[in-house]
């Protein structure tokens, strides 16, 4: 169940404040054989949004998914939301919640980002990353896309840029056969964040041009970590025409996987197919399945 996990804060009053978290793991009597899971979302996501994801994953392993800084309904000061603030986040949950260990690391979009510097800054902490949604670069309807979200956020209405961003994030087919969601999928957005903490993120965290050392092609030559990458066919924010060229900037050439008649929003619009790819790329290098306790 969701909960709040206290974790250092050193630009708020108190030093201290928290990160939303859903924990979950093994039934009961069944041991965990696989490293814990972390998994950070996409920029307006919150924990509902991996709701469908999580069960099928905590099967055999420790999941962990959280709200990060400006997202939902994390406690963390706003004054500060660039990148290296977030990696020490994810460093001082991982020990709020004892884990001790490595763990697998899944991001996607602007959690995709994060994941990266993560993986870049603190490459004994991560076994295995999993990237959906980032891609090289965003090309020039990338920019232009992202640019259109930027002046919407500057109307002062968070739903504003929840409706233009709708077409940019889920592809064609997913919108047509969930036309009848799209209403609740808009005001959940916008119940579930906060102007503040978005437009913060928009204003500090999304700066990754190519001279940005948060870029992707400047990340992906430190992280040793075995890297899957995946998009959406039709992913227009980050084009999977791309991927190549990302995959091939890290140490080891990261694999690559692209869902064919999909947009952005992997996780969401083909759920078994992401997962599937997802599963079978953690499994490999455990240790004859006997694989590891629980990261503690």
């Amino acid at each position: 169940m969701p909960a709040l996990v206290a974790v250092p804060d050193p630009a708020s009053a108190s030093g201290r404040g928290h990160l939303r978290v859903d924990r979950r793991g093994p039934k009961a009597g069944v041991t965990a054989s696989a490293p814990p899971l972390v998994i950070i979302g996409g920029m307006t996501q919150t924990l509902s949004s991996w709701g469908g994801q999580i069960r099928a994953f905590a099967a055999d392993r420790e999941v962990i998914v959280y709200e990060a800084r400006g997202q939902g309904q994390t406690e963390l000061s706003l004054d500060d939301v660039s990148p290296p603030v977030h990696v020490e986040d994810f460093i001082n949950l991982l020990a709020s919640l004892e884990i001790e260990g490595p763990v697998d690391l899944c991001g996607f979009s602007f959690g995709g980002r994060l994941a990266l510097a993560i993986a870049a800054a603190h490459p004994e902490r991560i076994r295995r990353l999993v990237i959906s949604g980032v891609s090289a670069g965003r090309g020039v309807v990338g920019r232009l896309i992202i640019r259109s979200w930027r002046e919407a956020l500057r109307t002062g209405d968070l739903e504003a840029l929840a409706w233009v961003s709708l077409t940019d994030i889920l592809g064609p087919t997913y919108l047509e056969r969930s036309r009848d969601l799209i209403e609740p999928i808009i005001k959940a957005t916008v119940k579930r964040n906060s102007y503040a903490g978005i437009r913060a993120l928009f204003d500090a965290a999304v700066d990754d041009g190519e001279d940005s050392p948060y870029a992707p092609l400047t990340l992906a030559p430190r992280i040793p970590a075995p890297t899957l990458l995946i998009a959406g066919e039709l992913d227009r924010v980050a084009p999977a025409a791309d991927l190549g060229e990302l995959a091939a900037a890290f140490p080891t050439d990261a694999e690559v996987a692209v869902i064919a008649g999909v947009g952005h929003t992997v996780a969401i619009e083909a759920p078994e197919a992401w997962r599937a790819h997802v599963l079978g790329f953690l499994k490999d290098g455990l240790d004859g399945g006997s694989g590891v306790a629980n990261g503690r």
